[in-house]
């Protein structure tokens, strides 16, 4: 069986995420955080366009994608303020911690999808920037390193 193979790679992207967010040796605070992101990023897609992003990702976290979706007609998020409070409504016994202000959501979020565009094809990302109005489209485009090196 390829079970322990996919903890690894799902262990693998989680580490990445942790060492991304500057919390190398907290990877609760990671799964937390990624799983937020996956989960707002999927009300901002096309179920079409999230099916394809997740095709590329490790066979674990697409079960943490997909956990709870209700694919249905929606009115899909259009703006950066609409993006952070579902974010933090996503997990919202641990949101002041995770994600703070918009500020530090948006540094967080970026840091996820640092991670994603890592394990995703760059068409693919593409695909998702294209769809994307502009302010959401910058979450992807922006680099991440800032995080790190800020006082959290």
């Amino acid at each position: 069986m390829k079970f322990d193979q996919f903890i690894e790679k799902a262990n693998e992207f989680l580490r990445e995420v942790a060492i991304e967010l500057g919390t190398p040796d907290d990877t609760d605070h990671a799964y937390r955080v990624m799983t937020s992101v996956f989960h707002t990023i999927r009300e901002t897609l096309s179920t079409e366009e999230s099916l394809h992003l997740i095709s590329q990702l490790p066979m674990i976290l697409k079960g943490v994608y997909v956990n709870g979706w209700h694919i249905r007609p929606k009115k899909r998020i259009r703006s950066l303020p609409e993006f952070f409070d579902t974010l933090r409504k996503e997990n919202p016994r641990t949101a002041a911690e995770d994600f703070g202000d918009d500020v530090k959501a948006k540094l967080k979020t970026q840091a996820v999808l640092h991670v994603v565009k890592n394990h995703v094809a760059a068409g693919e990302i593409q695909d998702i920037i294209d769809q994307l109005p502009f302010e959401l489209a910058q979450l992807w485009i922006t680099q991440t390193q800032e995080y790190v090196n800020r006082d959290r």
